[in-house]
């Protein structure tokens, strides 16, 4: 059994931070200095001066952390950000997350919103939201639902999959012009594409259906590509790709 104490926050208050079981947050509290605990659990406000290590952080209200936050497990209806970076088991997300750092994870899945000041790595991305990266991301397979907008600075990964979603009330506040992803640039081993936007792509095997554009395609194996989504398509040897995306 633990010894670690458990605390519990359902008014205005300022814990000191320390070691904990389970800490709970149903008002609005403060943590003073690093937190590291079994579980953090929010439903109000929660403010973390420090960083934050926990076996699992589930926020139906709004957290913020002020360092970084590590955790097996993350769970996101409400609104998170860390100032810091994330290194995370599984992330899921409906609600909103801001990382103003990197991002580091097994699985990455969300409907709602995600914004990555820096880079993100992960095994799997599953995406049907908004998606906001300025760096890399890297991942062995990334499958994006957009309809509002997503962008990201450079992919690399060895499965991509991009269509348009549905939209919602979120699409207003789009930059990429209709397009579900824009990109500077793609390196994958197979890309399937609808409604992307990419300055280059360098791929095996690519497929580049409706409302696509891109200024310049490098294949090696098959391209399929619609009329008018391609400016320059060049078909090159395998040795130019040999060095390509590690997921």
């Amino acid at each position: 059994m633990s010894d670690k104490m458990d605390m519990r926050v359902s008014g205005a208050t300022a814990m000191p931070g320390g070691e904990y079981g389970k800490v709970s947050v149903s008002g609005s509290g403060k943590i003073q200095g690093s937190l590291r605990a079994d579980s953090l659990s929010c439903s109000g406000a929660a403010k973390v001066q420090g960083d934050v290590v926990t076996g699992r952080l589930s926020s139906s209200g709004d957290v913020k952390i002020e360092g970084n936050l590590q955790a097996d497990e993350v769970s996101v209806s409400g609104a998170c950000k860390v100032q810091g970076d994330l290194n995370g088991g599984n992330v899921k997300l409906s609600g909103s997350m801001k990382v103003e750092q990197n991002l580091s994870a097994r699985q990455v899945k969300l409907s709602g919103s995600l914004s990555v000041g820096s880079g993100v790595e992960a095994e799997e991305v599953y995406a049907d939201g908004v998606v906001k990266i300025d760096g890399l991301l890297n991942a062995e397979t990334i499958e994006l639902h957009s309809g509002h907008g997503s962008t990201v600075g450079d992919i690399g990964c060895s499965q991509l999959r991009v269509r348009k979603g549905k939209g919602g009330i979120l699409h207003i506040f789009s930059r990429s012009s209709g397009y579900a992803l824009a990109v500077d640039s793609i390196e994958a081993d197979c890309a399937d594409l609808e409604y992307t936007r990419a300055e280059v792509i360098r791929a095996r095997d690519i497929r580049l259906g409706e409302g696509c554009y891109v200024r310049r395609v490098e294949y090696t194996g098959t391209c399929q590509a619609a009329d008018g989504t391609v400016e320059e398509l060049v078909k090159i040897g395998d040795h130019l790709l040999e060095d390509g995306p590690q997921a």
